[in-house]
């Protein structure tokens, strides 16, 4: 099979809903976000979509780019990343907590906020890539999808003057094996609200 190519790009407002319904499938199934936001069936469905929706939203406004694969024109696959030495403006940040606050609950809400401020107590205080998600449409995995987005994300970073490397974080145990894989070294893990996250950074092999 010939290799897949990703493609970094600024989110078109037209491929937020499929990028989103691509992440809720990739996942509802025990994933930190989906244990984040207690509910089951078509409810956890709509409450990851919702979330998701939310997040792409928040990802155009602060002008972030997303690595995308596509086959026959769908996306199958997508890394959302922050970029080295780049930020989330704090009211773009209150805007997200609200839409979430109010389109699935408070407690949500809370949840989310609290674990991402204890997350980043852990990123390396250098410039680096942050990968915040990465997901495969279920029908596409095992197919070489994951492998072109990481593989695209790692030239950025060694391309990059000033990141040292990708930081991420998986609350999926089995992911620790797949990351490792391509070079990552698992820093720490740390609990929150019962949920185990596993802290993971991969440093630039520049030559």
């Amino acid at each position: 099979m010939p290799p897949h190519q990703a493609n970094a790009h600024k989110l078109d407002a037209s491929q937020v809903d499929e990028i989103a319904q691509l992440l809720v499938l990739a996942f509802e199934n025990g994933s930190g976000l989906s244990q984040i936001c207690k509910a089951e069936g078509e409810e956890l469905q709509r409450r990851l979509h919702f979330l998701f929706r939310a997040g792409l939203a928040l990802q155009a406004a602060a002008n972030q780019r997303v690595l995308s694969v596509t086959q026959d024109d769908l996306v199958t696959g997508v890394a959302v990343m922050q970029e080295p030495e780049s930020c989330f403006p704090l009211w773009l940040q209150i805007h997200w907590l609200l839409q979430v606050s109010f389109g699935i609950s408070p407690v949500v809400a809370w949840h989310l906020w609290q674990s991402l401020r204890i997350l980043e107590r852990h990123h390396p205080p250098e410039p680096h890539y942050y990968l915040m998600l990465l997901g495969v449409h279920p029908n596409f995995q095992k197919k070489g999808y994951a492998r072109a987005l990481l593989e695209a994300l790692h030239a950025r970073s060694e391309a990059h003057p000033t990141s040292i490397g990708v930081y991420l974080e998986t609350a999926k145990e089995q992911n620790v094996a797949f990351y490792k894989y391509f070079e990552y070294q698992q820093i720490t893990k740390v609990n929150i609200n019962g949920v185990e996250n596993f802290i993971m950074f991969r440093p630039n092999f520049r030559e």
